[in-house]
C-alpha cells in the first residue's frame, strides 16, 4: 500500500514491455498496450493517459513522450504507474504526476521497483476556462463520451488527476482521460483533452466542450459531433 508499481514501456523490436516492477501476463499486456502507445506530430509534445484496466483490477496512471533518439521513426517512450483498487480508492492521487518521467540514457533499472508514494499533493490548476469545461465533463457523465477542445492540452494534466482525486471512490475506475494532438472519434476514452478533432465532425458520438473563446459564463459552449 505505501509503494506503487510501475511500468515502462519502447521501442525495441517493436513497441513493448521494457522494465517493470510486476509481471504482467500476456493478455495484461496487450490490454496495456494501447493506452501506452502514440502517434506525436511536434517532438516536445507529451500525452497523459488514465484509464480503468478491469485485467489488472486497477488503473494505469500514464504518460508518453516521443522517442526521436531510437533507431525507429515515430518510436516513443511510455511510462506508466498501477494503481490498485485499494490504492485508487483510498490514497490522494494529485502527487502522482511527478513520479512519470522519462528515461534518459538508457537507464531503466529505476523501473524494475515499485515507487514510494508521494507525500506531497501539489499540482499546476488549468486555466479557469478549462478547468471549468474539464469539471463540468467529468459531471456530464450521463452525455457520454466528450472531448474539451484547448490549444495546449498539457496544461489539462494537473486538473484531470485533481478531479479524479476529488470523485468519490466507486467512480474512479470509470474516469478515463487522454491528453492528445488530436482527439479520435469513437474513442475509449471518457473525456479527450486536444486541440483539434481528428477527422470531420458527425464522425464519432463525442460531445465536444470547446472553452477557448466566450461566453463561459453558465457553461462550455458546446456542440454534438
Amino acid at each position: 500500500m505505501d509503494a506503487v508499481d510501475q511500468l515502462l514501456f519502447g521501442y525495441r523490436d517493436g513497441h513493448q514491455l521494457i522494465a517493470a516492477s510486476r509481471p504482467l501476463s500476456s493478455r495484461q499486456q496487450r490490454d496495456v498496450l494501447p493506452h501506452l502507445d502514440a502517434s506525436f506530430d511536434q517532438a516536445d509534445a507529451q500525452q497523459l493517459v488514465g484509464i480503468g484496466i478491469p485485467s489488472l483490477d486497477g488503473y494505469l496512471l500514464g504518460r508518453i513522450w516521443p522517442a526521436p533518439e531510437r533507431p525507429r521513426p515515430g518510436a516513443v517512450w511510455a511510462h506508466a504507474l498501477l494503481l490498485s483498487a485499494e490504492q485508487l480508492a483510498s490514497i490522494r492521487l494529485a502527487g502522482l504526476l511527478g513520479s512519470l518521467r522519462r528515461p534518459l540514457d538508457e537507464q531503466f533499472d529505476h523501473y524494475n521497483s515499485a515507487l514510494p508514494l508521494p507525500h506531497g499533493f501539489e499540482y499546476t490548476a488549468a486555466p479557469p476556462p478549462l478547468a471549468r469545461a474539464l469539471a463540468w465533463a467529468v459531471r456530464s457523465a450521463d452525455i457520454g463520451p466528450q472531448i474539451v477542445l484547448w490549444d495546449n492540452p498539457d496544461e489539462a494534466e494537473g486538473t484531470l488527476v485533481a478531479l479524479l482525486d476529488a470523485s468519490p471512490s466507486p467512480d474512479r475506475l470509470t474516469l478515463s482521460f487522454r491528453t492528445r494532438e488530436r482527439a479520435r472519434p469513437n474513442s475509449l476514452y471518457r473525456i479527450q483533452v486536444a486541440a483539434a478533432v481528428a477527422g470531420p465532425p458527425g464522425e464519432g458520438r463525442e460531445f465536444v466542450i470547446d472553452p477557448r473563446d466566450p461566453p463561459h459564463e453558465s457553461r462550455p459552449q458546446s456542440s454534438a459531433a
